[in-house]
């Protein structure tokens, strides 16, 4: 009886594990037509399994081994798009096949041109929930310089990769993404998102960012290899009622054409609670780069952890008024609003780009390759409460002494043109390592600067600082410097063990010239003057 007993249980047991194993819950696409030739459209195939998938109730749709060519497909609530290994998804040359209708961009400004030449997308879902794109197969959008697939002459169009719009409970998982024509991804207004070792290669994409967040909340980011053509990770904000909140960050590789993290500069609404750690950035234009606009509010960033190198601008911390979006009439925003930000635990090596920052055939260098890192925001407000914790930042120096005296570089450039906006300095700044402007509660603890090359710069430079604490910084120069800290209008400045090794002595504050002082006030006055008239005409248009 005991030996009948389990055999029993068995027989019982049967029909209904064969019932699991036969439910439809993995629905191959060439179950439904697809041919993975590399040639054929799978476009009605892909969707029809994805329709199938959904309309069961849920589970995976499997691209399996081969290259299968699709236009533009939807995902619909749990379901899973997952590319089997050595299967490859392989966006169609032809932009009609782009045919999936979506969401608007709710974008203008400089980003006006792009509000209908990239709404389309090869991999699109909106108002889903429980979705995932899985790998470890690729997704190849067949754009870039090298394919010259998107745009072409026929039609400016360049479709992004992947877009999400008003999901929930998103998963991205051990994938590659490849050659997107404009974007690789772009959550929109999404919640509860999770991205997982995810491997982009975007380096020859005009605007190839990694992976972009409008107003989404409640966003993972883990162990991600990254290598864009523009930003690495760019949370951002097109629209007043939709903020970025709780960003984690951690683990990432970055390599980038312009900068590895991009906090904004899109900007018309909160951004909040953003933490990034444990990452590398490698041969960037910008490491971190923070830019509030249009009155945007950012609080609450962290960064720890961090290594960086060849990076020409480390930190960047930047609040301005530069008009980036549909939704705000005026194009004069009110300046963008940055507290509670920290930095520790971070080792850069600043380098500026091969050609050794010449431009072209012309000789003249680069507005982009000027290695520095920033705190600065408009005249009469300031960026608040910013923390500099175990940093050791090593630049490339040269600077010359014409340099060490421009206190008064113009004020935070602004204009409807993109290349001044995006330059944000009218030339070298006067510091070799950290440029201060219009800050207010900034703490600088065990901070390191170096520089390679002499330099007739002091390290930090800058004017309207008001609550600066120095302690514990060691600052590094192979000549004599005129000091640690340079500073116009400085007010509650307290400093403690720091020093200068230069192999000379040289005071920890320096107090700028007679002279200095007299051009940063008239700076000040030029300034303010063209504030008005900028003003005056910005009213001008918004009644029109």
């Amino acid at each position: 009886m005991k030996r009948f007993l389990p055999l029993l249980t068995a027989l019982l047991l049967a029909p209904l594990a064969a019932l699991q194993a036969a439910a439809p819950d993995v629905f191959n696409i060439t179950t439904y037509g697809a041919k993975g030739d590399g040639t054929t459209i799978n476009t009605s195939a892909i969707q029809k399994a994805i329709d199938s998938c959904h309309a069961s109730g849920g589970g995976t749709v499997l691209v399996p081994e081969g290259v299968f060519v699709t236009g533009s497909v939807r995902l619909k609530s749990r379901v899973t798009l997952k590319i089997a290994k050595d299967a490859i998804l392989r966006g169609s040359p032809d932009i009609a096949d782009y045919t999936v209708e979506t969401a608007d961009l709710h974008w203008g400004g400089f980003w006006k041109f792009a509000a209908s030449q990239w709404r389309q997308c090869l991999i699109y879902a909106e108002d889903a929930e429980e979705i995932g794109i899985e790998g470890p197969g690729t997704i190849d959008g067949q754009g870039g310089r090298e394919r010259k697939v998107f745009p072409n002459a026929k039609d400016p169009r360049r479709p992004m990769l992947v877009r999400l719009v008003g999901c929930r409970k998103v998963t991205v998982r051990e994938v590659n993404l490849l050659d997107p024509a404009s974007f690789t991804t772009f959550f929109v207004r999404s919640e509860d998102i999770h991205i997982e070792r995810v491997m982009i290669r975007s380096r020859n994409s005009t605007n190839g960012d990694g992976l972009d967040f409008d107003g989404c909340k409640r966003v993972r980011i883990q162990d991600c290899d990254i290598d864009a053509g523009d930003d690495g990770i760019g949370p951002k904000v097109f629209h007043p009622d939709w903020p970025n909140e709780d960003f984690e960050i951690s683990g990432c590789r970055i390599t980038s054409r312009w900068h590895a993290i991009r906090v904004g500069a899109e900007s018309i609404a909160p951004i909040r609670r953003l933490a990034v750690r444990d990452c590398v950035f490698t041969q960037c234009q910008g490491g971190i780069k923070i830019e509030a606009s249009e009155g945007a509010l950012f609080e609450d960033l962290s960064f720890s952890r961090i290594e960086m190198k060849q990076v020409c601008q480390p930190i960047m911390v930047l609040a301005s008024r530069f008009a980036f979006s549909a939704h705000n009439r005026s194009l004069r925003p009110p300046a963008g609003r940055i507290r509670k930000v920290r930095f520790s635990d971070i080792r850069a090596v600043a380098a500026i780009g091969e050609d050794g920052g010449l431009k072209g055939k012309s000789g003249k260098k680069d507005p982009f390759q000027r290695p520095c890192s920033a705190v600065v925001s408009r005249p009469g407000s300031h960026i608040e409460n910013v923390s500099f914790t175990n940093i050791d930042l090593t630049f490339p120096g040269g600077g010359t002494t014409e340099e060490t005296s421009r206190l008064d570089v113009g004020e935070l450039l602004e204009s409807t043109d993109y290349m001044k906006w995006a330059v944000p300095f009218d030339g070298e700044v006067p510091a070799s390592a950290l440029y201060l402007r219009h800050v207010k509660g900034l703490h600088l603890e065990n901070v390191r600067f170096a520089v390679d090359k002499p330099d007739a710069r002091a390290f930090i430079a800058g004017d309207d600082v008001q609550g600066l604490t120095l302690q514990g910084v060691v600052a590094r120069a192979p000549a004599p410097v005129p000091g640690l800290a340079k500073l116009a209008d400085a007010r509650d400045v307290t400093d403690k063990d720091c020093r200068v090794e230069c192999g000379t002595s040289v005071p920890v504050l320096v107090a700028p010239t007679t002279e200095e002082l007299r051009r940063l006030a008239e700076l000040r006055t030029r300034s303010a003057a063209l504030d008005r008239e900028i003003q005056e005409k910005a009213d001008q248009l918004d009644k029109q």
